[in-house]
């Protein structure tokens, strides 16, 4: 379903606070380049791809899906808290009722049942703490307002659950064989080396948050 936007411009002052605006696919795009490029690299190399080859083809998939995702589709938006709905300066608002759950994992997410999960992050921590708090404040207010009985937006997270666990885990194991493969080369490459460890080492911090 697309989204309209306000049919004019806006004014700084009509949305005084200043947030990026991602879907979930913006987010996943991370994860999936820590994914992609130790597994392309250790294809490449099963294949006997050139070093530079394998090394460039690795560097490729690590920065091209969060590049495309990032920079290949604008996020930046003017947001206004009201007591009934999110207003966005580029993109359609978001009211309460539409809302069945969100968290404050990294960014607000708002899960929206048959509509694209958003995930809204402020540019700086005094417009973070100010979306947060008005967020919260407005929710809670809203909630306060509907009939017994209604459902109501339910917080949940993702660090500590069996999904943010499963997708390090995976990475973990990717870049683990990324290693052994590179420990058995004749000339061992420190550079993808350095990569895979540190490929690792994002895994763990997701296998470890709670």
């Amino acid at each position: 379903m697309t989204e309209s936007t306000p049919s004019r411009p806006a004014a700084p002052a009509d949305y005084p606070i200043q947030v990026r605006v991602h879907t979930r696919w913006h987010q996943l795009s991370t994860p999936l380049a820590f994914l992609l490029a130790p597994t392309i690299f250790a294809v490449a190399i099963f294949n006997r791809v050139g070093i530079v080859a394998c090394i460039s083809m690795a560097l490729a998939a690590l920065v091209l899906p969060p590049l495309i995702a990032f920079r290949g589709f604008p996020t930046r938006n003017g947001m206004k808290v009201t007591p009934e709905a999110l207003l966005f300066s580029r993109r359609a608002s978001v009211p309460y009722n539409e809302i069945s759950s969100w968290g404050t994992d990294d960014f607000l997410k708002l899960v929206r049942p048959g509509r694209a999960t958003l995930l809204v992050s402020a540019l700086d921590q005094p417009n973070r703490e100010r979306l947060l708090r008005e967020f919260r404040e407005a929710l809670h207010a809203w909630e306060k307002r509907q009939p017994a009985g209604a459902a109501l937006p339910q917080r949940a997270h993702f660090y500590g659950t069996w999904r943010s666990r499963g997708i390090g885990l995976l990475i973990v194991l990717m870049a683990g064989g990324s290693i052994f493969t590179v420990f058995r080369m004749p000339e061992p490459s420190w550079g993808a080396m350095a990569f895979a460890i540190m490929a690792g080492l994002f895994g763990l911090r997701m296998l470890q948050d709670k």
